[in-house]
């Protein structure tokens, strides 16, 4: 039996009771229910047991208990009087003393002072000795003789600091330091020039002793800068068979070469190489004149300019990868090459970003100027235009490339000029083409001229395509390029050292402006041009079109007034349409044949839909518009009229067409019965009813 359960907070007697008797079966309840009492009879009187002898326990102990606790509660008061005497021995010492204490930190600072002042005294003598025997010295011109008295007395000084005539001593020594200087530096220059360990090192103690170490980086700074311009110019003067390329690759080499063996060098002799950068920016900046005027005398001699300017800035690219690689290499973070060098590498070209886009719409009037060759003939022109498309927008790709590769987007707003300039002429030579279309229109075939449209449409769209894939590939990489220059914000964005400031931030107030368009679009300007002459193309074209139908319009009223001879009426079977309009409907149906090729070709099914629609649409309107002139028709007219526009319906119907409404209306309204005119006309608009009564000269109820 588990009686475990009687010790749970949540013990229920209940619960456990048929807990028990759930678990056995046996058939003598009442068996079972004695044995279980007999046990927790047992248990209790077990139970019983334990308590009484756990009390007799306790009540043994606790007078010992009591005891106890008044022998602590007594030592504990007794620990407290014994704390109190000492705190008031203690005061009392402290108040004893005070005096006594005073005086001898009085005592103690006399004879620091007494001291400092024997000690001052000393150095006082030994400065007098010191500034007496080192022009002696000097005379000797033993720099080591004179550098030690020299550190001797520049020790001596700071005891003197306190000296009435402390000025006057600093004074002495920075006058025997700069001569000492003088007559080290060729030395020192020497030794700089020549990498010699031991004795840049002694210079290096000899000028930290004297406090001069930074006037020694100086020193360094200017015999490393001298050396690296000299061998500019030895280059510019003696390598004559090479140009500026070979000049730049191989003074970057040297500067390489030369930071290699300085950062190694310069931890043996000053203990770091951190003056390393500053020394670099300083010669790349002071040779960006130079290095400028070289590339300027050669830029004149260049027929591509732009190529040029390129080749030399991957010559930088190069040149700044290796020396960062270098740097890591050498144990330098990454985090630790230098913004300045980086700024003195590519602001050489800062001057040339400022051209590129007047260097690229040289270039690119270049490329293409050779492309279109004017012709007085349409159609040859729109054949040249055509086959020089693909040509303008592979011009317009370069240039993209150029601008990524000199100036790594900065140029973007010159690309965006030079490119839409260039567009901008092509365009020129399609207004012109249509120009020549207007005037020769009326002396040309019509199939001829009609084809030579269609095929400048397509030309245009054509364009079109092109241009928005370019200003799609364009938008693109700006803010491709922008994205990788927010993800590692510890870079350098290199169009900040390529442009002026206000240049830069126009530059980001239109990559900000292109972000924000639902539709961004760098080329907005030219496709809005481009989208005008398409549609000037259009209506050219749809003049062209339209011009035999116009003509046989003009031969209707002949052929109704030829109609109208006849007064009696005719049954419906004995009308046909009239020879004007069988003209234009098989006009009609012929267009789509001549539309073959252009449907063919990619994008041009919906550009003929517009076109074969756009004539459907003008034939109604002009034919309407002809139709509301009539007056004094008869009924044969009228009926004539109706069966005519009936065939122009199928003819459309046939091209995947309809009338339209109000030619429609016009139909219906010619072949209503005179005498219930007014109650069928219901529905047509009020305007066409009263036009067509008018016209039929139906009497108003």
């Amino acid at each position: 039996m588990d009686i475990s359960a009687f010790s749970a907070d949540d013990f229920d007697p209940k619960e456990w009771i048929n807990q028990q008797f759930k678990v056995t079966e046996v058939p003598d309840k009442e068996n079972q229910l004695t044995s279980v009492v007999s046990k927790l009879q047992l248990y209790v009187q077990q139970v019983n047991g334990a308590i009484e002898e756990t009390s007799e326990h306790v009540i043994k102990n606790l007078p010992r208990v009591m005891h106890d606790t008044d022998m602590i509660q007594k030592e504990a008061i007794l620990l407290k009087d014994k704390m109190q005497v000492v705190k008031e021995e203690i005061t009392k010492i402290q108040r004893d003393t005070a005096s006594s204490m005073a005086t001898l930190e009085k005592l103690d600072k006399m004879k620091t002072e007494l001291q400092t002042a024997k000690q001052a005294l000393h150095e006082a003598d030994n400065w007098t000795v010191l500034a007496t025997d080192i022009e002696e010295v000097f005379e000797t011109h033993n720099i080591d003789a004179v550098a030690a008295k020299v550190i001797s007395m520049q020790q001596s000084l700071v005891v003197l600091a306190n000296a009435v005539d402390f000025q006057e001593r600093q004074l002495q020594l920075e006058g025997f330091k700069n001569r000492l200087e003088a007559m080290a530096s060729p030395h020192l220059v020497r030794a700089f020039t020549n990498k010699s360990v031991e004795e840049s090192r002694k210079f290096v103690e000899m000028f930290a002793g004297m406090q001069r170490a930074a006037q020694l980086l100086k020193y360094f700074a200017r015999c490393e800068k001298a050396a690296m311009v000299q061998e500019w110019t030895r280059l510019v003067e003696l390598d004559q068979d090479h140009g500026v390329p070979e000049w730049l690759a191989a003074f970057y080499h040297l500067i390489l070469s030369n930071w290699q063996s300085n950062v190694k060098w310069c931890q043996q002799v000053f203990g770091n190489s951190d003056m390393l950068p500053a020394i670099y920016t300083d010669v790349l900046t002071t040779m960006q004149k130079d290095i400028c005027g070289s590339i300027d005398v050669a830029l004149k001699q260049q027929m591509d300019q732009l190529s040029f300017l390129i080749s030399l800035k991957d010559i930088s690219d190069r040149f700044a990868n290796n020396f960062q690689s270098s740097s890591l290499q050498l144990g330098n973070r990454e985090s630790d090459f230098p913004v300045q060098i980086q700024t003195a590498i590519y602001s050489l070209y800062t001057s040339y970003v400022s051209q590129y886009g007047t260097l690229e719409e040289r270039q690119l009037t270049r490329d293409v100027s050779d492309l279109v060759q004017t012709s007085a003939d349409p159609t040859e022109m729109v054949q040249v235009l055509a086959q020089a498309t693909s040509p303008v927008v592979l011009a317009c790709n370069k240039a993209v490339n150029r601008c990524f590769a000199l100036t790594n987007g900065a140029g973007i707003l010159g690309l965006k000029t030079a490119v839409q300039f260039c567009l901008s002429k092509h365009l020129d030579h399609f207004r012109g083409v249509m120009r020549q279309i207007e005037i020769e229109k009326q002396n040309k075939e019509e199939w001829s001229m009609f084809q030579t449209c269609l095929n400048l449409l397509q030309s245009i769209s054509d364009l079109q395509n092109s241009v928005n894939d370019l200003d799609k590939e364009l938008v693109a990489k700006i803010l491709d390029s922008t994205k990788s220059v927010d993800k590692s914000p510890s870079e350098v964005d290199l169009r900040s050292i390529l442009l002026t400031k206000q240049s830069y931030h126009q530059m980001m107030q239109f990559i900000s402006a292109l972000r924000e368009m639902n539709e961004p679009s760098v080329l907005e300007d030219v496709k809005e041009k481009l989208e005008k002459v398409s549609k000037k193309a259009h209506q050219s074209t749809l003049d062209v079109m339209f011009a035999p139908i116009s003509e046989q319009l003009n031969n209707a009223q002949a052929a109704w007034q030829s109609s109208s001879s006849t007064t009696q009426q005719l049954p419906d079977y004995g009308y046909a349409p009239l020879e004007y309009i069988t003209q234009i409907g098989e006009y009609l149906m012929t267009l789509p044949q001549h539309l073959e090729p252009f449907l063919a070709k990619e994008g041009g099914e919906s550009q003929a839909d517009v076109l074969l629609g756009n004539v459907a649409k003008q034939t109604c309107v002009s034919y309407a518009d002809l139709l509301l002139t009539l007056h004094d028709v008869s009924p044969n007219t009228a009926k004539q009229i109706s069966i005519d526009i009936g065939y122009l319906g199928n003819v459309l119907e046939d091209l995947g067409f309809s009338l339209t409404d109000t030619i429609s209306q016009i139909a219906t309204l010619l072949k209503l019965p005179p005498d219930t005119y007014h109650v069928q006309s219901a529905g047509c608009s009020a305007k066409l009813v009263a036009m067509v009564r008018q016209m039929r000269n139906i009497t108003s109820s």
